[in-house]
C-alpha cells in the first residue's frame, strides 16, 4: 500500500513539473529545402507539438547545409537538421563552411529524425549494372550546393580510383536537378535517397530506375578503404524503406539528427525530447518516415556509435529512462573533447587572419590556405571524421 501511494505520489510530482514547464513563445526549425522528406517530417512533428503545447513552431528551409549551419549558429533557428557527414565537414571548415558563421561550432545532437539509406541511382535502361561499369566518360550528377553529395561522388570516384577529369561532372543547382538529370538523360549517375520525393517520382517515370549495391568490404579491401575515408559518418546496411526498387540492397546509411547548440537550455531539450517520446503515437503516422523518430532509433544510433555529442537535456532523458550506459557517457565524453577542441582552433585561426587582414569567407583562396596551413602547423590536419572513427 505504502508503495503505490510512494508511486502515485512519484507520478504526480512528475506531472507538476511537467506542467510547471514554460515553454517558449516560438522557435524555429532549420531543414533542407521544401519537397524534401525532412523538411515535410519536421513539419509533420511540429503541427502536433504545437496543437499540443503552448508554443508555435515554424520550419525553415534552408537552401544548403552551409545555410543550416550559419542560421543555428546565428540564431535564426533554435533546431538544425544534420546528418554526420555535413557536421565533419563543418568541423573541418571545408568549402561552404569556411565561413565565420558556418564554420566549426559546439552543437549537440537532441533526437533522430531519420535514418536515411544514400546510394548510386542510373535509369532503369542503363548499361551500367554495378559500380565496377562506371570508367572513364561516365557522365556524374555533380551537385555544388550539398556538401554530402559532393563527398558522396568523390568516394564513388575513390573506390574506382577515378580523377575528376577522367569522367564527366555534369553540375546541377538543386537537390531535385541531382535526380532529374538522370532520369532525364542528361547523367548517368547520380547519389541521392531512396527515401527522397525525387527518387519516388523517378521510379515512376516511364524507364523507373535501378541502384548499384555497394559492395561489401572482402570484396576489395583497399578499394573500400579509399570510399570509407572520403565517405564518413555512415552505416552500411540493407535498405528497408523508400523507393521499392532499392529494398534489400546494400547502402550507406546516415542516422540524421536534430541539433542544439551546446549551451542551450538545458529544460528545453530535456521537455522536448521527453514529449517527442511520449507523444510519438499522435505523430509517427503522419508522415512516410515519422515513425524514425523513435526512442528505439536514437538508442540505435548510441549502439552504432554516436558520431556527434548529445545534448545534456536528451542524456538527463534517457537517463531518467534507464537507457543510458556508461560506454555512451565514455563516448560522448571523447565526442565533447573532440568538438570543443576543434572550435577552439578555429576560433583562434579566425583571430589569426583578422591581424593579418585576412576576410574570413570559403570564396577567399587566403584565407582557405591559411586554414589549411594552421591545421597542418598544429597536427589537426586529419579529417575530423577520420578521429571520430579512430573511437570506433
Amino acid at each position: 500500500m505504502l508503495g503505490a501511494s510512494l508511486a502515485v505520489a512519484t507520478i504526480g510530482q512528475q506531472a507538476t513539473a511537467d506542467d510547471a514547464y514554460e515553454w517558449p513563445r516560438y522557435f524555429n526549425v532549420i531543414t533542407p529545402a521544401v519537397g524534401t522528406g525532412n523538411h515535410s517530417l519536421a513539419v509533420a512533428w511540429t503541427t502536433e507539438l504545437s496543437s499540443q503545447k503552448p508554443t508555435r513552431v515554424r520550419v525553415l528551409p534552408a537552401p544548403n547545409g552551409f545555410s543550416r549551419a550559419s542560421w543555428l549558429n546565428t540564431d535564426e533557428g533554435r533546431i538544425v537538421l544534420m546528418q554526420a557527414s555535413e557536421y565533419y565537414d563543418q568541423m573541418d571548415a571545408v568549402d561552404g563552411f569556411a565561413s565565420r558563421d558556418g564554420g566549426p561550432a559546439d552543437t549537440r545532437a537532441i533526437a533522430l529524425a531519420m535514418v536515411t539509406p544514400w546510394g548510386y541511382m542510373v535509369r532503369g535502361d542503363s548499361d551500367i549494372e554495378s559500380i565496377h561499369d562506371i570508367g572513364p566518360g561516365t557522365r556524374i550528377a555533380y551537385a555544388g550546393s550539398s556538401a554530402f553529395l559532393l563527398v558522396g561522388i568523390d568516394a564513388l570516384l575513390a573506390y574506382l580510383d577515378l580523377d575528376h577529369d577522367e569522367v564527366e561532372l555534369v553540375e546541377v543547382g538543386s537537390f531535385g536537378a541531382n535526380t532529374a538529370v538522370v532520369t532525364e538523360g542528361r547523367a548517368d549517375v547520380a547519389i541521392t535517397g531512396p527515401i527522397a520525393g525525387p527518387s519516388y517520382e523517378a521510379e515512376a517515370s516511364p524507364q523507373s530506375i535501378r541502384w548499384l549495391e555497394l559492395p561489401e568490404p572482402s570484396e576489395d579491401p583497399e578499394a573500400y578503404e579509399r570510399y570509407r575515408s572520403v565517405n564518413l559518418g555512415y552505416v552500411p546496411m540493407p535498405v528497408t524503406s523508400g523507393a521499392s526498387t532499392a529494398h534489400g540492397l546494400n547502402m550507406d546509411h546516415a542516422f540524421q539528427m536534430y541539433h542544439v547548440r551546446g549551451d542551450d537550455d538545458p529544460d528545453f531539450v530535456y521537455h522536448l525530447v521527453k514529449w517527442m517520446d511520449e507523444a510519438y503515437d499522435s505523430f509517427k503516422g503522419d508522415f512516410t518516415h515519422a515513425h524514425m523518430m523513435s526512442l528505439d532509433n536514437l538508442v540505435l544510433f548510441l549502439e552504432h556509435g554516436a558520431m556527434q555529442p548529445l545534448h545534456e537535456g536528451a542524456i538527463r532523458y534517457l537517463e531518467e529512462k534507464g537507457l543510458w550506459s556508461e560506454a555512451f557517457q565514455e563516448r560522448q565524453d571523447a565526442l565533447v573533447e573532440l568538438a570543443q577542441s576543434r572550435v577552439a582552433s578555429y576560433q583562434e585561426a579566425m583571430a589569426l587572419a583578422a591581424d593579418q587582414g585576412i576576410n574570413v569567407s570559403p570564396g577567399n583562396e587566403r584565407w582557405v590556405n591559411f586554414w589549411q596551413q594552421y591545421r597542418e602547423e598544429n597536427g589537426i590536419a586529419q579529417p575530423y571524421g577520420e578521429l571520430v572513427r579512430t573511437l570506433d
